[in-house]
């Protein structure tokens, strides 16, 4: 018996649809394969163990039976002229060029499409056997196979489990957290392997569990910011123009209208900027509250000036780091921040600067917000108060 004689690209095809229908796990534990670790035939947008499918078509052609594991050889050596020699095509997933890894990725990503079931989910064991993920920690880069590509590695998959930041997902996409854990090292190793993968313009998958089943999506690391130790993942099939790896505010003239949100059914409003606004809001200002001098991430947010729901811009000159409940006043229009003297005011008859807990009245920043953004919210809260129009010393 010899992969030679395999020449039915019929008997292919029947392996293939045998594979589709057991799935793939099942499929090679009824032959005794093991999962492949670098070759795949693609067929349909599908991609199949190479070698497995093989061994298995050759059952189909002769009557001595399906080849066994340990009977054929796999690779350039064995199963790969062979099938390509009846026309189908095999790809090698141990990339030495970005290029060849994004051409990888982009066919993994067409794999999980046509393997999705009817709730756009699919098997863990799917996601496993094309190396979109492949451990139990929240960031996968797969080193011994993407460190010919960068001596970090790239990161391949981004797991979310929804459990520690549920509100940093949504459906453009999610802001994801540096890993914390008491393997430091390897916890910069994955920081770093994620950079790679935005400065190489290489997509990354992000997982979320369903039960026993799979979401995935294809995404971009758009951008990062290190004192917050956040990441920005986009998704889409289109990689991000630029890449946020520092301030760029100051880079564009400033317009203070303008923004993609809108409704949904008439009901959900959709801010898909919103995740971008607070990581370039952080790169800008840093992520510690300026009025409290709170300096823990997880407790500050984003404002804006000009509110998103009044128009404004996501341009982090319309917006300020505030600790969240600063930021619930600001919205409440408790207090403002006078654009002359650029100091907090509290709103005439409600609670003190003092008793909202704001320390630091006065902006003491190495950059401020733009005037014009400034202005805006501060006309606003007059208005709001009561004292539109009012003269300086009544104010």
């Amino acid at each position: 018996m010899r992969i030679k004689d395999l020449t039915s690209a019929t008997a292919v095809e029947k392996a293939l649809a045998e594979y589709d229908e057991l799935g793939g796990q099942a499929f090679r534990d009824k032959y005794d394969f093991g999962q492949a670790m670098q070759y795949y035939l693609s067929h349909g947008d599908k991609l199949y163990d190479a070698k497995a499918i093989a061994g298995v078509a050759y059952g189909y052609q002769h009557p001595s039976g399906p080849l066994k594991n340990y009977d054929l050889d796999g690779g350039e050596a064995g199963a790969n002229p062979v099938l390509r020699a009846m026309g189908f095509k095999i790809l090698n997933s141990h990339s030495e060029t970005a290029d060849a890894e994004r051409e990888w990725r982009m066919a993994v990503w067409k794999n999980l499409l046509a393997r999705r079931d009817s709730s756009g989910l699919v098997t863990a064991e799917a996601v496993r056997s094309v190396g979109a993920y492949g451990n139990y920690r929240g960031i996968w880069s797969d080193k011994t196979r993407t460190r010919k590509v960068h001596p970090d590695g790239v990161t391949i998959g981004l797991k979310h489990t929804g459990q520690h930041y549920p509100d940093d997902l949504d459906e453009n996409g999610v802001l994801y957290h540096y890993p914390v854990t008491r393997q430091r090292g390897r916890d910069l190793g994955e920081v770093n392997a994620t950079k790679a993968a935005a400065t190489l313009r290489l997509p990354v998958f992000v997982i979320t569990e369903h039960g026993d089943r799979r979401g995935v999506q294809l995404a971009w690391v758009q951008g990062w910011e290190d004192e917050s130790s956040l990441f920005l993942v986009k998704f889409g099939v289109t990689p991000p123009v630029q890449v946020l790896d520092h301030d760029r505010s100051e880079e564009q003239p400033f317009q203070l209208e303008g923004n993609r949100r809108r409704r949904r059914n008439g009901a959900v409003v959709i801010r898909p900027d919103q995740a971008r606004f607070k990581l370039e809001v952080f790169q800008r200002y840093g992520p510690r509250c300026p009025l409290s001098g709170i300096e823990i991430p997880q407790m500050i947010e984003a404002a804006h000036l000009r509110g998103d729901a009044d128009g404004g811009t996501a341009d982090a000159r319309n917006g300020l780091p505030m600790n969240a409940a600063l930021h619930r006043a600001f919205d409440a229009h408790l207090f403002a921040i006078n654009p002359d003297t650029l100091s907090a005011e509290a709103r005439p008859g409600g609670p003190s600067l003092e008793d909202m807990g704001i320390s630091h009245p006065r902006l003491d920043l190495d950059r401020l917000p733009h005037p014009e953004a400034l202005r805006w919210r501060y006309s606003e809260w007059l208005r709001c108060t009561g004292r539109e129009g009012a003269a300086p010393a009544d104010r």
